[in-house]
């Protein structure tokens, strides 16, 4: 008679009902909980915060421009100093680029405070307003002014009625306002001078070196102006009108600027003390760039100011303590808020700004 045995002795644990049985239970579990952790972490993407991009843009004006200048060195610094590469979009201004950056394609772009003013709220140049435009930082200060041959009788914007200017800046329209904002703070008008059309800044200072103007319209420090200065033996900056009444005037057409006096000697064509109109240099970034990226980009320049100056000499005026500016135009991006919150640097009346600058 065959004798029953216990198959679980001499034989594999596998081999045995009983232990087979508890061990599909296990793998089972084990499986459903494999299944529950990777139908999570498939969901984490989604919830979890925008990874930072690997490559970003920057606008600016045409190449030669003190804009283009500045994005180059921002490119540099933030290409070297995070994950992010960044590559400089010249194009011949704002109203250029701003509708691709409405849209959530350009990632950044250096404008003036007057650019990002109106065309935030589509006033004067700009026909429809651009509302998805962000500060990231606050800049350096831009100084704008007529040069003329260093030679040249002409000392003040006043002097200038009767000679030949360049004007219109299709490309550019808001060089066109600071310019006529100049001429209005010595009581002038573009009735007052010759016209001579051109088409952006660059034109126009080649206008200038090829003697078909009497004055060009710049800004202080620009690789133009240093070439103009190169071309034609030598440029000097002539002064717009400081009284009060003449900044009044100025500011009336040119929203946010205002006369500063930069000492001669300072900077390229500085033959004299020059008043000059002024007014800020924002970093603006779309409201699409996502808030890891924005936090990342302001952080590079933030920790790597003294590298920022060296790129650059015109980036010199470009300081941690001016990047939050009560004054700010626009709001701020999300991303860089939280950034200077750590930094000590926004309180509570820059959250009341923000709150305003979103309603407007």
């Amino acid at each position: 008679m065959h004798k029953e045995t216990n198959c679980c002795q001499g034989t594999a644990a596998t081999s045995c009902p009983g232990k087979t049985t508890g061990r599909k239970q296990e793998m089972r579990k084990w499986m459903q909980g494999i299944g529950v952790a990777l139908f999570v972490s498939a969901l984490a993407p989604i919830s979890a915060p925008a990874q930072v991009p690997r490559s970003a843009s920057v606008a600016t004006h045409a190449v030669g421009s003190l804009y283009n200048a500045i994005g180059t060195g921002i490119a540099t610094v933030v290409s070297r100093h995070s994950p992010i590469t960044v590559r400089v979009q010249p194009f011949a201004g704002p109203p250029a680029w701003l509708p691709s950056m409405d849209q959530g394609d350009t990632d950044m772009g250096v404008l003036t405070s007057a650019d990002a003013v109106t065309s935030y709220k589509g006033i004067l140049h700009y026909k429809r307003p651009f509302k998805n435009t962000r500060i990231l930082l606050v800049g350096g200060a831009i100084q704008l002014a007529f040069y003329v041959r260093k030679d040249s009788p002409i000392q003040t914007t006043a002097d200038l009625k009767g000679k030949r200017i360049p004007t219109d800046f299709p490309g550019i329209p808001i060089v066109m306002l600071s310019s006529t904002a100049a001429l209005a703070s010595a009581g002038l008008t573009y009735k007052d001078i010759v016209k001579v059309t051109v088409s952006d800044l660059q034109a126009g200072n080649q206008a200038f070196m090829e003697g078909r103007t009497d004055a060009g319209w710049h800004s202080l420090r620009s690789p133009a102006v240093e070439e103009a200065n190169a071309r034609v033996g030598g440029v000097k900056w002539i002064s717009v009108n400081d009284t009060p009444a003449g900044a009044e005037k100025m500011a009336t057409v040119y929203p946010g600027s205002y006369p500063a006096t930069f000492k001669a000697g300072s900077a390229t064509g500085l033959v004299n003390d020059t008043a000059m109109l002024t007014n800020d240099i924002y970093l603006v970034g779309t409201k699409e760039l996502s808030e890891d990226a924005a936090y990342t980009i302001v952080k590079a320049l933030w920790d790597n100011m003294k590298e920022l100056w060296a790129a650059y000499p015109a980036l010199s005026s470009w300081q941690q303590g001016r990047m939050v500016s009560k004054n700010a135009f626009i709001p701020y991006h999300p991303g860089v808020i939280k950034f200077f919150k750590e930094k000590g640097v926004w309180d509570k009346q820059m959250d009341d700004l923000q709150a305003r600058l979103l309603k407007q």
